[in-house]
């Protein structure tokens, strides 16, 4: 079930079997008087002769109860939705009919009480009110269509999952699932061919939320598709997938031109883990930079001690994008394991002058007072003024240390 209208529902069920408690004093008025109240002044008023006209089920209160969903205060308004749903399916023409308000507020409130009502007599108005301006609309429209689980939604549904609102998206994706049962991968898997970008993308996007394994290659071959967000919404869907078969494909993606391509896949590859630590410290050797970049990130992410060793030869090797990851990475991974080998690297003047200053950023960064002394030497004597300025900037991190005067 839907999170939002499951919830409203069972919001509904708690005020239905708590009994006479709201409105207990309107309890014994007669229904002539309570559709007066409907437009008393009081707004308290107005929402208890809502609450009791739909407790008694009042077919000829349901016009009167669209007309309170236009209230200027929200607790009427949702009080007169709840009795619209409690007197059931006399109110499903009225409201599909609301469906067509030019109001938004009317719109949606109609929807959602059509999704809690949950008869397939309100598929196809619904259905029609998917292509709304109004996001609003649309969301709880997709939400109640996947509540009512009627397959005749279905192609509106499909057409929805390219909307531009991504949170419409992921309710049609559910609505879509939820309608089509069983075949709902296959379905969704098809949908990774269409020509719409966005209907990939929501195709890809459900597909991880459904978790079903067959949806595996066709999402591997979905990271080469031209679109960046198709791609990074293959990423992610496999992430949530979990199967090791895409770790080598998601590290072919890792040098991706899109930055959220690259991120989505760094984010797979350290939800899959363990498995995917030995395929990601080969790619540190990939000549390409940013591919070394984020394979050092995933490294740090997933965090096992044995990239320790590979994380400093691509410190030692790589651009300074790549020292900067590595060193994050080795931070988050073990500090004491990687200490050492960057106070050799600090402390060796054959090391170019940026990787002595780097790595006297590293281990500022580390924290560690087996640093201090070698950080304090670099400060005073090293020749380059950038490795000077980086020691004693780093001197300041370490158990916040005073910093001796030499000149800079």
């Amino acid at each position: 079930m839907n999170g939002i209208l499951g919830y409203a529902l069972i919001v509904l069920l708690i005020i239905a079997l708590a009994g006479p408690a709201f409105g207990q004093t309107r309890e014994k008025a007669g229904t002539e008087e309570l559709l007066q109240n409907l437009s008393h002044k009081d707004a308290k008023i107005r929402g208890e002769a809502a609450w009791a006209l739909g407790k008694r089920g009042e077919e000829r209160a349901v016009d009167p109860l669209i007309k309170a969903l236009q209230d200027n205060n929200s607790n009427v308004r949702e009080w007169a939705t709840l009795a619209l749903v409690k007197i059931g399916r006399p109110s499903i023409g009225p409201l599909s009919a609301a469906l067509q308000s030019k109001d938004d507020a009317v719109t949606w409130q109609a929807a959602a009480a059509l999704g809690l009502i949950n008869d397939s007599n309100a598929t196809e108005a619904l259905s029609s009110a998917l292509p709304s301006n109004n996001s609003t609309v649309r969301y709880w429209a997709a939400a109640a269509l996947g509540q009512i689980r009627d397959n005749r939604s279905k192609d509106a549904l499909i057409s929805t999952l390219g909307d531009n609102n991504e949170t419409v998206r992921e309710e049609a994706g559910w609505a879509l699932r939820s309608t089509a049962g069983a075949g709902a991968a296959d379905l969704l898997i098809t949908l990774l061919k269409d020509d719409d970008p966005k209907r990939r993308m929501g195709a890809a996007q459900s597909l991880g939320i459904l978790a079903d394994v067959k949806a595996a290659l066709p999402l591997i071959e979905t990271l080469q598709d031209r679109e960046p967000g198709v791609r990074s919404e293959a990423a992610a869907a496999l992430g949530q997938l979990n199967d090791s078969q895409a770790i080598v494909p998601l590290i072919g993606i890792l040098g991706d031109g899109e930055e959220q391509v690259r991120r989505e896949a760094i984010k797979a590859l350290t939800a899959i883990g363990r498995p995917a630590t030995e395929p990601l410290i080969l790619a540190l050797n990939e000549s390409d930079n940013i591919t070394q970049e984020a394979a050092a990130e995933a490294l740090g992410q997933i965090g096992e001690e044995r990239c320790v060793e590979p994380l400093i030869w691509a410190f030692k090797n790589g651009d300074r994008r790549v020292r900067h990851a590595a060193v994050t990475a080795l931070t988050g991974i073990n500090r004491s394991l990687a200490v050492p080998p960057f106070i050799q690297l600090l402390c060796d003047p054959n090391v170019e002058s940026d990787r002595r200053a780097d790595a006297a950023f590293a281990l500022g960064e580390m924290d560690d007072a087996g640093a201090r002394e070698p950080l304090i030497r670099a400060m005073a004597n090293d020749n380059d003024s950038i490795v000077r300025m980086n020691a004693a900037r780093a001197l300041k991190n370490i158990g916040n240390a005073s910093v001796p005067e030499y000149s800079i």
